[in-house]
């Protein structure tokens, strides 16, 4: 479609205001503008597309299909837009590098070793994003994020920072055996799971775990869950990686564990030029990884 098709772009940014508000007279003040203006650029979108792209719901409003699709391009449109003018304008160099990670991973791999990035770099700033849902990097700005996985991720780039599984431990005294013949045998006991995680909860549901069927779930932050563990309190998923030491040494007893190997963390960024504290950061990390 040529752009002289498009709709105006301050048509297009009063939409995308309107979406994140879902109110028109916040959106209004957002830009400047007034309810009525805001109004009749929203129908003015309406009426090109021949389809509603909001709708009353009760006192307040809400995104159609067609809206929900239209908002969700044009805030990754608009982020895109927003970080090229920042590095044209020069504020990526003195902007810090925000790095998304799981909770779990941001006390158990990154923290103890964030002595060391300082050491290196003393000058380095970054902001850390604890998170364990999956962040989408066209619309959740951040520069790099650490995410568990087989690798490939679509549009970015990813580097395998360290080779791991996930397994459901428990404490060895809590516990007889280290093994079970079926996962779904684990339902009855009690379980812990980090606050909000999805790659522990899409990992359970590929080994056929009914998550459902469990009767004791208890939600735990990250930084918490492997002391509940280690007392024996009740049984949880979590990456190898965090565990290996007490495994080792009998503190936890592997109940289950998948049979793939191709899965770990990454380093995962955009594709393209990296800014130089994203670079360096990125260097510091990759130090880690397994060497070729």
């Amino acid at each position: 479609m040529s752009l002289q098709n498009l709709p105006s772009l301050a048509a297009l940014r009063t939409f995308e205001a309107v979406a994140r508000h879902k109110n028109l007279s916040a959106a209004g003040r957002e830009l400047n503008v007034t309810h009525a203006a805001v109004s009749q650029q929203v129908r003015a979108l309406e009426g090109r597309l021949g389809q509603k792209l909001v709708e009353r719901e009760g006192r307040g409003m809400a995104l159609t299909e067609a809206g929900q699709t239209l908002a969700r391009d044009l805030t990754a449109g608009f982020e895109t837009i927003r970080r090229g003018w920042a590095d044209l304008e020069g504020l990526s160099e003195s902007r810090p590098v925000t790095v998304t990670m799981t909770p779990s991973f941001a006390t158990y791999w990154f923290m103890p070793r964030y002595a060391d990035f300082l050491k290196r770099h003393p000058e380095g700033d970054l902001v850390i994003r604890p998170s364990a849902a999956v962040l989408d990097p066209a619309i959740d700005a951040f520069d790099v994020a650490i995410r568990f996985g087989p690798g490939g991720w679509k549009g970015l780039t990813s580097t395998l920072l360290h080779a791991t599984q996930f397994v459901i431990v428990g404490a060895s005294h809590l516990i007889p055996g280290d093994k079970t013949e079926s996962i779904s045998d684990l339902t009855h006991l009690k379980w812990f799971q980090e606050t909000g995680t999805t790659e522990v909860m899409n990992w359970m549901g590929e080994q056929g775990l009914s998550l459902d069927a469990r009767t004791h779930v208890t939600e735990l932050p990250g930084n918490l869950l492997l002391a509940a563990l280690r007392e024996g309190h009740g049984i949880a998923a979590t990456a190898r990686l965090f565990v290996e030491d007490d495994i080792a040494e009998g503190r936890l007893s592997v109940l289950w564990e998948s049979p793939q190997r191709d899965r770990g963390y990454h380093i995962l960024h955009r594709t393209g030029v990296l800014r130089p504290p994203v670079k360096q950061f990125v260097s510091w990390l990759k130090s880690y990884a397994p060497k070729p």
